[in-house]
This record gives structure tokens, sequence and C-alpha cells, in this order.
């Protein structure tokens, strides 16, 4: 959760950085044009906007997103409103309003206390309010400044580059952050949370993802020995230390097998036969051997752990239930016998 939390503020901190600065070239653009075009009170106009995004810099490196999203929505609707009504519905600038719609969308999503500040709805409402006033002001009121006919065609036609831009650039930082989260997800769904390896979902993927091949393959089940006494004497914290460390060695014992959390202080691992079941078997009793040698430390304390296996050979048929439980026949037998063995006869 707290990768997840650094990835999601570094992701806003990357999107709010590179909106200002693209909403801040775009204005010293217009000063350029307006400039050129000898157009003062929209050069004056940009100048203001220009600062405000200077400022808005500020805001960004304090963390403050919030305020920065709804600085910008002010100004984009106040400056795209005002420039159609100095130079003319036939610029384009009531287009903006379009896109500025995805930017409250999308403020709204990633505000984590998704804040009454932001509300997406009425706020878009209230930009379409805006469009069609513009729309009818423009259509009985003459625009305060004249524009040239060719200017009008490159400011209209940036417009349209910009809202598309626009649309496609949010939408793709979107769909890219829920794809991530979906991934993690998935992933998180198909984790231990505590030891950190495969759970009961993912071996259960698994074992489809084998199809046909699952009669190269051996199940063994193994179960920590006397694991209560970890809990009874030395407190839970403890036994989940012990859980851990041996999640660890099995899977650096098996780096070619599947290994996962069964469930309590079982575990489950489906491991490819090779050349001869001896040898298979012997690969899965390294696992015993080494959690036997171990010297676990628990708060200063050393302290022993044995496990039993029980391994079964597939059988055509086999439900992955099936095939566990009789891997669990063998680890129950093992258990009545002595313990910190292998067992697949």
């Amino acid at each position: 959760m707290e990768n997840e939390n650094i990835r999601y503020n570094k992701m806003i901190s990357k999107s709010a950085f590179f909106s200002n600065v693209i909403f801040l070239i775009c204005h010293l653009c217009y000063l350029l044009m307006f400039l050129i075009n000898k157009v003062w009170i929209m050069a004056y106009i940009n100048i203001a906007s220009a600062s405000v995004y200077v400022l808005l810099f500020l805001a960004i490196k304090y963390k403050k997103y919030a305020i920065f999203a709804i600085v910008c929505g002010i100004e984009i609707t106040a400056f795209m409103a005002v420039s159609t009504i100095v130079c003319g519905y036939d610029c384009g600038f009531h287009l903006c309003l379009i896109g500025l719609c995805i930017l409250v969308f999308y403020t709204g999503y990633f505000s984590k206390s998704r804040t009454k500040i932001v509300r997406p709805l009425p706020i878009s409402f209230a930009f379409m309010v805006i469009y069609l006033f513009l729309y009818f002001y423009c259509k009985n009121v003459k625009p305060v400044v004249e524009i040239e006919e060719n200017f009008q065609t490159v400011l209209y036609v940036i417009h349209v580059l910009i809202v598309f831009l626009f649309v496609i650039s949010f939408l793709f930082i979107l769909i890219t952050y829920i794809l991530r989260l979906e991934a993690g997800i998935r992933k998180e769904s198909k984790t231990d949370k505590l030891t950190g390896i495969a759970n009961r979902n993912a071996l259960s993927d698994y074992y489809e993802r084998l199809g046909n091949q699952k009669s190269n393959y051996l199940i063994a089940i193994f179960d920590i020995d006397d694991f209560k006494k970890f809990n009874d004497i030395n407190g839970h914290l403890c036994g989940d230390y012990v859980l851990k460390e041996i999640a660890r060695i099995a899977t650096e014992n098996s780096l070619d097998d599947f290994v996962s959390r069964w469930g309590g202080e079982e575990f489950v691992v489906i491991s490819k036969i090779d050349d001869t079941l001896e040898n298979t078997y012997n690969k899965i009793d390294k696992i015993r051997i080494t959690i036997k040698d171990y010297n676990f430390s628990y708060n200063g304390k050393k302290l022993h752990s044995t496990i039993t296996i029980g391994v079964a050979s597939y059988v055509d048929g086999d439900t992955l239930d099936m095939w566990i439980k009789k891997a669990d026949e063998k680890l129950y037998f093992g258990k009545k016998n002595g313990k910190n063995q292998i067992v697949h006869q």
C-alpha cells in the first residue's frame, strides 16, 4: 500500500508539473502571436495568465494539487471566455471549455478525499452553460477587436489541436494509471500478504497453465512441525517471522519450481520431474534439510524448526484438490510417524 501511495503521489506531481508547463507555454505562444499581430489587449491578458502559471509552480512544489486544479480551472475558463468576447467566436477560444471537462473529471477522480470542492458533473454543466452563453453573445455582439481572417483561421486550428491533444493526453494518463492499478490488484490477489509468495489463487492459475504437462510434475505439501509452540511461547509475531523465513527458504531452494502458501502453516510446491523421480524427491527434500539446519533468530532467541513433506504424482483426471489431497495423505502419514521427513510412497 505504501509503494502504491508513493507511485500515486509521483504520478500526480508529474501530471501537475507537466500540465503547468504546457499551460505556461501556451500563454507564451499566445503572447508572441498577439504581439506580432499587434492585438495589445490580448497581449496584456496573456501576460497576466502566464504570471498565474509561474506562481502555480509553488502550489505544485508544496503539493497543493487541489489549489492547482481549481486555479487552473478558473484561469482557463476566464481566459477563454474573455478571449472569445474580445476576439470573437470564430477564433475558437470557446472550444477549450470542452477540454476543461476532462480536467475536472480527472481531478475529481484523483482527489484522495473525493472532496466537495471538486464536483465534475455540476462544474461541467457550468462549462456547457458558459459555452452556450458565449455562442449567443457573440452572435449578437461584435468582438472588441477585429481579427484578420487569416489570423482567425490560425487561432481556430490551434484551438482544435489544443483540445484534441489535451483530451488525448489526460485520457492516456488516466488509462495508464488504471492499467497499473488493475495490474497491482491482480498481483495482490495472487500474493500471500504475510509471506509475499504466491497464494491459493496463484496456485490454481499455475495448475491451469500446466495444461497437459501435469504428468511431468510432482506436487508436494509441507507443514511446519509443532508450529503452535512458536505462537504460544513467543507470540504470534514470532510465528509470523517463522512463516516468512520458511517461505523464503522454500523459494530460494525451489528456483525452478512453483511455491505457494496453502494456508496456516502449510505450503505447496509443484516441482518438475528431473531425470528420475528419486532426483526430484531429493530436490524437494532439500527444503526440509535446509530448514532443519537453519538457525532462526527472533528477538535474540535462537529457534529451530522442522517440516514434514508429502509428495504425490499426477494422475490423469486429477483436479488440483484431488492432487493436493493425495499429497496431504502422505503428509499426514509422516506427521503420525515421527515428523521431519518426506513421504512419497
